[in-house]
């Protein structure tokens, strides 16, 4: 499992080579706004992955300089990305939420020392996590990315999904059942960053006077 996260967290700086700039807000609410570009005009998207062809050679990409990067499917992940993306159909945005957010930055405080996955250190599922600031109906679902501060080099990487062959990470992002989302990004002591995004079918935000985060956004 760890190994998978590693493999994960390296093809995630291969992208922020490619997208590193700084246009690209870091905020939560950011991140919900690409998943939803994504989301609505997934063609448009498609374009953004087939940008990142010319730099691979097999199971390497090349970064400036000559540097090689492994990554466990090479092009063939982007090859099928994009065809999954010029083939599927738009789906209405989600809706940011709060409450989301907060059980999101629970989860990025919870993980800074170097911890990794989904469970939290009391256990805490997402499920768990998003419940406490509100009340969620229709499933649930988390994706989390390492090593990524910017938005769009966060969704490009969850929704290549290099190394997961069941595409998990990109399922959850163009799930049509889920129609309200949440996100936040901390420090993390192995991987520089961490990103918490948790999806739910409804979800009712709690009162005004809910606690601060306990994490904030870079």
């Amino acid at each position: 499992m760890r190994a998978a996260w590693l493999s994960l967290a390296i093809c995630l700086t291969v992208f922020r080579t490619l997208f590193g700039s700084e246009e690209h807000s870091s905020s939560g609410a950011a991140i919900i706004r690409e998943m939803n570009l994504a989301r609505q005009n997934p063609a448009l998207y498609a374009s953004y992955v087939e940008e990142l062809r010319s730099g691979f050679n097999g199971h390497y990409y090349v970064l400036p300089g000559g540097t090689r990067v492994w990554t466990k499917e090479g092009s063939r992940a982007l090859d099928e990305t994009v065809r999954f993306l010029r083939h599927v159909q738009p789906i209405p945005a989600l809706s940011f939420s709060s409450g989301i957010s907060r059980a999101a930055a629970d989860h990025c405080a919870d993980q800074s020392n170097g911890r990794m996955g989904h469970d939290g250190s009391d256990r805490s599922t997402p499920g768990t996590r998003i419940g406490r600031y509100g009340e969620w109906g229709g499933g649930w679902a988390e994706n989390i990315a390492y090593a990524k501060t910017n938005a769009r080099d966060i969704v490009l990487a969850l929704i290549i999904d290099d190394g997961q062959p069941a595409r998990k990470h990109r399922k959850n992002i163009f799930n049509p059942k889920y129609n309200f989302a949440g996100a936040a990004i901390g420090p993390h002591a192995r991987m520089h960053a961490v990103c918490s995004i948790d999806f739910a079918g409804s979800y009712t935000e709690e009162g005004q006077n809910s606690p601060a985060l306990v994490a904030r956004n870079f």
